[in-house]
Parts: structure tokens; sequence; C-alpha cells
């Protein structure tokens, strides 16, 4: 590796698009408000590479795209006005706490569909513990 040239700045041009992504920033020019979805024959294109190309496309243009890889192989593209967010920055949701009693019931419902005999309350620790995990897990799920 050897140095080419020192600058004093970066340019103050943007490097232009060039290639697949420069295909990309045509096509996505072309959809419209009424027909946003573009199906794009990938002509020997992986996957990636194609939505790589058409999100650095909707970067420029100062929106977003949405794609989908369709039945027959071609790329659906969908052009969004506003730039996507990242899937893992939502909010963590509330943390359900639940009552006591309800953890309770809901384990001895659960042991009661076992068919094994004995009540509840003299089971070990261990077992019960178990079914309270599941009992929670299940009203949790309930909750939804």
């Amino acid at each position: 590796m050897r140095i080419v040239e020192k600058l004093p700045a970066f340019p103050a041009v943007k490097p232009r698009l060039r290639g697949l992504q420069a295909e990309a920033y045509e096509l996505l020019k072309t959809a419209s408000v009424d027909r946003p979805v573009l199906k794009v024959d990938l002509a020997g294109e992986t996957v990636a590479t194609a939505k790589r190309a058409f999100t650095a496309a909707a970067k420029i243009l100062k929106g977003g795209v949405q794609s989908r890889l369709a039945d027959d192989n071609t790329l659906l593209v969908k052009w969004l006005s506003s730039p996507r967010g990242k899937g893992y920055a939502q909010r963590a949701g509330a943390t359900i706490i639940h009552a006591t009693e309800s953890v309770e019931a809901e384990a001895k419902r659960l042991w009661s569909l076992r068919d094994e005999r004995g009540a509840y309350e003299r089971l070990s620790e261990n077992i019960k513990r178990g079914l309270r995990i599941s009992a929670k897990r299940n009203l949790s799920r309930r909750s939804r």
C-alpha cells in the first residue's frame, strides 16, 4: 500500500454512484406515488448486492426502500419517501409482572392437566418452580 496524494480535506464533491448503484438510482427515480413498487430482474446479480445498491440509491434520494424476493426470482422494491429506521432500534416493551395468586392458580391448573397423583402443595420446590415458570409464560402469552 502506498500514498498516492495528500489532501488538505475531503473533496467538496461527493463521490458519484457507479455501477449497480447508479442503475438502482435511475430505477428509483421512475417510481411514482401511485405505483411505488418496482419489480426488478436481477440479471445475474445476487439478492444482497441488489438490496445494498437500492439502499444506497435511496439514501442519495433522501428516502428509503423496502425489498422482498418474489416467487419468480425477481426483486420487489418499494420506494418509501422517508428513510426507514433500524429494525433493532425499537423501544423495549414493558415488563409484565403477574400477581402471585394468578401464577399459583395457573401452576395448579398445569399440575392438574398431568395424569399424576398427589396434591400440588406436597410437590418439591424444584417441580413447583418449573410449573411457576410455565405458568408465567402462559400468562404472558395470554396478555398479548
